[in-house]
């Protein structure tokens, strides 16, 4: 653990000194995962040790090819992940391709770092000219960086993501850009146009797109915002149609076709931008010629000033498209009827003689048809031959019979209008109604009643008259009877004078008496008149003009004076008098501590209290007061403002805004509107996540990650960062495939089949199958191949029967077992090796020898012969023993280089 976390911060401070290293050496190959990844020219074998070494020397790290006991050495993890096939996430950089890095020609003779128990410590490293035309040979793709001197070191280096901070405006999107650049590429989104950078010209809405001129020239253009490129085109006013001037255009609108016009009435558009259309009476009507108007009506001939038809004529107009009407003389006339024909002349109904004799006729003006009968002079009656005719007029018996009522009246004859009158028993006079008439005789003429008496004739037909005594006198009145005698008043029991009164007698005629009120009494004395009252001391005026005077009754005869309310004083006119109470003056002030008091005249007892400007109410302490005037009552604010009135004497109030707006907040001034968070500087979301303004009174604004992104997608929260593909439940990769997630906005993830294991890695494709080592044929023609297991990318190499060797192609493959080496045949014996299969051998008894050869316990072996040259025996022996002993040897030493 010691040894790696050296490791690893050597790789991080090498990579602090990435891009500012004078002395870097080395090729850029590519950036992959956040690194950017060189080879750089080793000298020696391709060692793990040397490749480490020399990526260091050039300032840089040697990179972990992946995860696993062969891969992870003296090494840094980088983001590779795919110890099965080294280096193929940067082949595939390179090449774009999916092929493994033996098959990308830039990636020839580079080399990466194992670990230490990979291959006696080798690097493990492309050898394109070893290939022998398999790609996936063993050193093709994973080459022994023991066997190989001067190749590439394979080093990585942190990449600067040149878009962290953000060069680039809101509405541009940043590419980094390969190494060796540090100037990322602000690229406005469709609609703008700019150089996108923040300190640039940013990026504004591409050119009006109404200045290409995409409308008809009867339509009004709307550019559409931003990423639109657009415009919309809405025909003017009169015109209908898409208003694209490769579209449908703008033609006029036919205000007829919605049939505008009455019946019988002529339809014709008016040319845009007019949106009706005139409607036009056919002949013989008249109106407006429109269906919601006056429409179209017959042209009544009769009712033009021109009519055709005499005075005393009834015209009737004859129907459209007619325009001339037929004349028929009214009642009581005859003619054509028409005022420049015969005309209409009245007719005489007295032609036909329709009155009596003693009648005058009359022909009646038309429409009457007939004539009036009037009697003659001394005549009456209706004057009609077939009538009541014409008969004397009895004077006497009409209402305004001309006598008297108290005559008697005699007709005279026609064709006299009058009559006599006479009048009655006990009348004397002309007898007539408008002459002296008829008067009652007066019997008082004759004197018959006393000097104070008062003589009343009797009506007639009376002779006689009565006798009354006159006022103040009683008696009979007669002068022949008891006369008449003066009547004391204050005898009688209804004495016509007041208690507080003395009574004294008038003297006939007079019928009252003298009342005079005792001392301190005023007034007539009398009973039904005004009595006697205390003398009033007040109708001298002895108080105060405004006091009031109470009398002190009598035998009294001052008063007491008052003054009237609303006054002060002793009330007396020769005293203080009286003045006006200042209600205002009081310590009781009636008004507001904000109004001014004015003083009523007296009588009033009040004041008049009016607030002071800027304030409202009665005024009155003990009223409504005085208010400040509210000056948010006329809603001077907008609607999404809080008025706060100004204090008195202010008029004005403060418009401020509610949360989530902005503006004066004034009805009149730029109001209130959203305060849009996402416009702020302050911008509270990720950098890969899309800001929406919530509506006001939000402050806030919603952070929605970008696609390929996860978490609240706040700057202050957990922001947005790439969805793991690989940390789903969901995970793509087969059980036997390492996941590496693409980076966002991509959702999907590569899949690379572990060490050992070949397929696309993915679940739902052909995942993962052990890759058979023996298909690349390393073992010798005459050797059994047996795949091992993943993570092992090797096979095992068993020579058949009847063979030796390591069994594999390269090594020292498979050579026929001699049979002879265990020595099987007699001293004296020649061993020849049965070829394999067969693992015995032949033995033969060298000359000289009889026998099977065979040493063991069934054999002859060999037995000497009597023949000569027994010398030469021993050396063969010691020739052929010689051989054996290098064979063994042999063997053994190729056992122990290759374990």
């Amino acid at each position: 653990m010691g040894s790696r976390m050296t490791m690893i911060w050597v790789f991080l401070s090498l990579s602090l000194m990435a891009y500012t290293g004078a002395g870097q050496a080395g090729l850029f190959l590519t950036t992959y995962s956040g690194y950017d990844y060189f080879k750089v020219q080793a000298s020696g074998p391709m060692t793990s040790a040397n490749v480490n070494a020399t990526c260091e020397a050039a300032g840089y790290a040697a990179p972990c090819v992946g995860l696993g006991s062969l891969c992870e050495g003296d090494c840094v993890q980088t983001g590779l992940n795919n110890c099965g096939w080294p280096m193929d996430e940067i082949a595939k950089q390179l090449c774009s391709g999916g092929g493994r890095a033996s098959q990308c020609l830039q990636m020839d003779r580079i080399y990466v770092v194992m670990a230490t128990t990979f291959r006696s410590g080798s690097a493990c490293g492309v050898e394109r000219a070893g290939c022998s035309g398999s790609v996936t040979g063993p050193n093709c793709y994973c080459a022994t960086g023991n066997n190989y001197n001067n190749g590439y070191a394979l080093c990585a280096q942190v990449g600067v993501n040149s878009c962290l901070p953000n060069p680039c405006h809101t509405q541009a999107t940043c590419t980094d850009p390969p190494y060796p650049s540090t100037n990322a590429t602000c690229t406005c989104n469709a609609g703008y146009t700019g150089d996108g950078r923040v300190n640039g010209t940013g990026c504004s809405d591409i050119v009006n797109a109404c200045l290409s001129n995409p409308c008809h020239a009867q339509a009004t253009c709307t550019d559409n915002p931003p990423p639109a490129l657009d415009a919309n085109c809405t025909c003017n006013a009169g015109y209908t149609g898409d208003g694209r001037a490769n579209g449908t255009g703008c033609s006029d609108t036919n205000a007829c076709s919605s049939n505008p016009c009455h019946a019988q009435a002529t339809c014709t558009d008016n040319p845009a931008p007019a949106l009706d259309a005139n409607c036009t009476c056919n002949v013989g009507y008249t109106g407006d010629g429109r269906s919601n108007g006056t429409g179209c009506s017959d042209i009544n001939t009769c009712s033009k000033s021109s009519n055709p038809c005499h005075a005393q004529a009834t015209c009737t107009d004859n129907p459209a498209p007619a325009l001339d009407a037929n004349c028929s003389c009214n009642v009581g006339y005859t003619g054509d009827g028409r005022s420049n024909g015969t005309g209409c002349s009245d007719i005489n109904a007295c032609s036909s003689n329709p009155c009596h004799a003693q009648a005058t006729c009359t022909d009646n003006p038309a429409p009457a048809l007939d004539a009036n009968c009037t009697c003659n002079v001394g005549y009456t009656g209706d004057g009609r031959a077939n009538g009541t005719g014409c008969s004397d007029i009895n004077t006497c018996s009409m209402s305004s019979n001309p006598c008297h009522a108290q005559a008697t009246c005699t007709d005279n004859p026609a064709p006299a209008l009058d009559a006599n009158c006479t009048c009655n028993v006990g009348y004397t006079g002309d007898g007539r109604t408008n002459g002296t008439g008829c008067l009652d005789i007066n019997a008082c003429s004759a004197n018959p009643c006393h000097a104070q008496a008062t003589c009343t004739d009797n009506p007639a037909p009376a002779l006689d008259a009565n006798c009354t005594c006159n006022v103040g006198y009683t008696g009979d009145g007669r002068a022949n009877g008891t006369g008449c005698s003066d009547l004391n008043t204050c005898s009688k029991s209804s004495n016509p004078c007041h208690a507080q009164a003395t009574c004294t007698d008038n003297p006939a005629p007079a019928l009252d008496a003298n009342c005079t009120c005792n001392v301190g009494y005023t007034g007539d004395g009398r009973t039904n008149g005004t009595g006697c009252s205390d003398i009033n001391a007040c109708s001298s005026n002895p108080c105060h003009a405004q006091a009031t005077c109470t009398d002190i009754p009598a035998p009294a005869l001052d008063a007491n004076c008052t003054c009237n309310v609303g006054y002060s004083g002793d009330g007396r006119a020769n005293g203080t008098g009286c003045s006006d109470i200042n209600t205002c003056s009081k310590s009781s002030n009636p008004c507001h501590a904000q109004a001014t008091c004015t003083d009523n005249p007296a009588p009033a007892l009040d004041a008049n209290c009016t607030c002071n400007v800027g304030y409202t109410g009665d005024g009155r302490a003990n009223g409504t007061g005085c208010s400040d005037i509210n000056a948010c009552s006329s809603n001077p604010c907008h609607t999404q403002a809080t008025c706060t009135d100004n204090p008195a004497p202010a008029l004005d109030a403060n418009c401020t805004c509610n949360v989530g707006y902005t503006g004066d907040g004034r009805a009149n001034g730029t109001g209130c509107s959203d305060i849009n968070t996402c416009l702020n500087s302050s911008n509270p979301c990720h950098a890969q996540a899309t800001c929406t303004d919530n509506p006001a009174p939000a402050l806030d604004a919603n952070c929605t990650c970008n696609v390929g992104y996860i978490g609240d997608g706040r700057a202050n929260g957990t922001g947005c960062s790439d969805i793991n593909t690989c940390l789903n439940s969901s995970n793509p990769c087969h059980a036997q495939a390492t996941c590496t997630d693409n980076p966002a906005p991509a959702l999907d993830a590569n899949c690379t089949c572990n060490v050992g294991y070949t397929g696309d890695g993915r679940a739902n494709g052909t995942g993962c199958l052990d890759e058979n080592a023996c298909l690349s044929n390393p073992c010798h023609t005459n050797a059994n191949c047996t795949d091992n297991p993943p993570p092992a990318i090797d096979a095992n190499c068993t020579c058949n029967a009847g063979y030796t060797g390591d069994g594999r192609a390269n090594g020292t493959g498979c050579s026929d077992v001699n049979a002879c080496s265990s020595n099987p045949c007699h001293a004296n014996a020649t061993c020849t090796d049965n070829p394999a299969p067969a693992l015995d051998a032949s033995c033969t008894c060298n000359a000289g020898f009889a026998g099977d050869g065979v040493v063991n316990a069934n054999g002859t072996g060999c037995l000497l012969q009597p023949v000569s040259g027994a010398g030469s025996l021993d050396i063969a022996f010691l020739l052929t023993f010689a051989c054996t002993l290098m064979v063994i040897l042999s063997t053994v030493s190729e056992q122990a280089m290759f374990e």
